[in-house]
């Protein structure tokens, strides 16, 4: 039985694990990706017994959103926040007791807030908690009033960085405004600093700007705190995810190593003033792309090419686990007298396993295999025939190495079969073989009704360093575009792919990729599909909520002083300009709310379809505006629209 629209847009998500500090236990969320109309996100926490087959139970109950759970170093109670005051509303700090899993969570912070935890930390002695909240309004319907009005970029709603005393008393530390706080490992290892960012305003664009990374400590003086504060570095733009105090000098971060760089690197840092940073490792032919403390040691995600292991990186350096013709997502790890206890949301599109919680050992020096499976979430896959994945090799002209993963019905010949390429959005981003039905909604889907799939790592891609992925760098619709042509060339001349029955369907920068390729004069495409697709640059940069990107992206924006004897570098890579050259029909599908990639985006390129098009091309091309949806959907019936056009629309052109 193929897999359905309705079945991908009602699969589950696993996310948040985090191990015990004994690493006897695992929690972590599953929920639905997808929401109905007017209701709220939900999701359960279930825990786990490491290293026992099949131990996963649920302990709250799915009817609200729960996540982000954190065991408590000492007591093993688990953290996390939620909505379960009102569903819906802003997540507060809950706790619930190690001794009565499954019973009532106790609030730790008010249920009466208007503002909501973004994040929060428990100290490693377990005394303290830290979190950040935004301040009460003055008046609780301050929003609603006739006079309120949006200031752009106003300092609303900044964020505190607060501390509870987990047996006494809650103090606010208030001295400062706006603070990004880093949420795996922010406390030194004696539990009394904390090491927190500061940026301008609560918003992605100002990540752009420098950041401020500094420490304040907290002191206890006759029953009363005191604190104190020092700055350590300031940042460029190029920081990435969350730093880590290891050791009680020292601090570790990722960041690429200058401003044309790409990838992230592993950086350590002392925590005095005026610091300098060291560049440890990662970034030249493989990617940075996590961070888990352990102990005075860091444990570091690292992708490369298809595959992802973890580094532990310290006095001594090696392979914790890694990734074989399978992949894993949310993962944690810990030292236990001597010995490394990991767990991984793990799954394998090439042997047909979905996501399920896994659990493995080492010790130092040797590199461990995830033995134990913990649970069995998405049981409704096993009625189905998944398809196949693999991973799909393949090299251009001038020798470059290029990875891919090509998807088809399992059991069926791989020849001369309808194909569909489908490049990942970023284009810092990969495609590996898990098997996320959610996540991936069109590899399994498209691939379970007859299609073959083709999901090609371009250059501009996570997992090969930082010159394969800074070839994005203004030069959007070259390279990138190029090496989707030679997979779709290399699977024709295998056999794999018909080349009469070939379409291109994409999301986000995706989904700009297949509006430049249906654009392009005397393509091989017989349809396309837009999905959230960037069409023109210089828009982009007026009004994305990541102008920065779109400016690196495009090259040059329409505010740079220009050369009027040239054409502007932004509309080199602009589908818009080229939209004359559409031969074929296009389905378009955008949110109302996107502030990534504006619905104005998709609008300018229909409207310049129906002015410049063909007029039959123009009249068989819809664009499909979804409501209240932003980049990425949440609304189930939306999703199920979204998959049962895209199929109807592949079956009507190419099947």
């Amino acid at each position: 039985m193929p897999i359905t629209p309705q079945e991908s847009a009602n699969a589950d998500l696993i996310s948040g694990l985090s191990l015990s500090f004994s690493g006897e236990r695992v929690v972590y969320g599953v929920g639905p990706f997808f929401r109905t109309k007017d209701t709220h996100k939900t999701q359960a926490l279930w825990i786990a017994d490491v290293g026992v087959a099949e131990s996963a139970r649920k302990i709250t109950s799915g009817l609200f959103y729960d996540r982000t759970p954190k065991f408590h170093p000492k007591s093993g109670d688990v953290y996390f926040l939620s909505d379960r005051y009102k569903a819906g509303s802003e997540a507060q700090i809950y706790r619930i007791s190690s001794g009565e899993f499954g019973g009532d969570p106790e609030p730790l912070t008010s249920t009466q807030n208007i503002r909501g935890v973004s994040t929060f930390e428990i100290s490693p002695d377990g005394r303290w908690l830290a979190y950040i909240s935004a301040d009460e309004p003055a008046e609780k319907d301050e929003e609603d009033k006739e006079t309120y009005v949006i200031v752009w970029r106003a300092p609303k709603k900044l964020g505190r960085l607060r501390v509870i005393d987990l047996s006494k008393r809650i103090k606010e530390l208030n001295n400062f405004n706006i603070i990004v706080f880093a949420p795996s490992s922010p406390w030194s290892p004696d539990s009394t600093r904390i090491l927190y960012r500061l940026t301008d305003l609560p918003d992605i664009e100002s990540e752009a700007f420098p950041i401020s990374e500094k420490i304040v400590s907290i002191q206890e003086t006759g029953g009363d705190l005191q604190f104190g504060f020092i700055h350590v570095i300031t940042h460029g733009r190029q920081l990435f995810y969350n730093s880590i105090w290891s050791e009680l000098g020292m601090f570790y971060f990722l960041r690429a190593e200058d401003y044309a760089a790409a990838t992230p690197a592993l950086w350590t840092c002392k925590t005095i003033p005026g610091a300098s940073p060291t560049r440890v490792a990662f970034g030249h032919t493989d990617d940075a792309a996590g961070l888990v403390r352990v102990n005075t040691k860091v444990a570091v995600e690292v992708a490369c090419g298809l595959e992802t292991r973890i580094e532990i990186v310290g006095s001594t350096s090696f392979t914790a686990f890694e990734t074989s013709e399978d992949a894993f997502s949310s993962w944690d790890i810990k030292q236990v007298n001597g010995k490394y206890i990991f767990v991984a949301a793990r799954s394998s599109g090439v042997t047909g396993e979905p996501e399920n919680i896994w659990s493995g050992s080492t010790v130092p020096g040797t590199k461990g295999v995830l033995s134990t499976k913990l649970s069995s979430h998405h049981e409704w896959m096993s009625g189905k025939e998944l398809p196949q994945c693999a991973p799909f090799y393949w090299s251009i002209e001038d020798g470059t190495a290029l990875q891919g993963i090509a998807t088809y019905p399992r059991g069926q010949s791989l020849k001369n079969l309808p194909t569909v390429v489908v490049p990942h959005g970023g284009p810092y981003w990969r495609d590996v073989v898990d098997l996320h039905i959610s996540r991936s909604l069109y590899r399994y889907m498209l691939a379970s009704h007859g299609f073959l799939v083709l999901n090609p790592n371009y250059r501009g891609s996570q997992g090969r360093g930082n010159d394969f992925a800074k070839a994005a760098r203004g030069g959007m619709g070259g390279l990138d575009y190029a090496d989707i042509e030679s997979m779709v060339e290399a699977a024709i001349k295998r056999g794999y792919a018909n080349p009469n029955k070939v379409a291109i369907a994409g999301w986000s920068n995706g989904g700009y990729l297949s509006a430049w390729a249906c654009t392009r004069p005397n393509s091989i495409w017989k349809t396309g599909i837009i999905g959230a697709g960037a069409t023109d640059w210089g828009g982009m940069a007026i009004c994305c909520d990541v102008p920065a990107a779109a400016l690196d992206f495009a090259g040059s924006a329409p505010w740079t002083p220009r050369d009027p004897k040239h054409v502007p570098h932004y509309l080199k890579g602009c589908a818009m300009a080229d939209v004359k050259n559409v031969k074929v029909p296009v389905l378009v599908l955008h949110g109302e709310k996107d502030v990534r990639v504006p619905v104005s985006q998709a609008i300018g390129f229909m409207r310049g379809l129906v002015r410049e098009g063909d007029e039959a091309v123009s009249a068989g091309s819809k664009l499909i505006i979804y409501p209240r949806e932003g980049h990425i959907f949440e609304e189930r019936a939306h999703v199920e629209d979204q998959l049962t056009r895209v199929l109807a629309h592949l079956q009507k052109y190419i099947a």
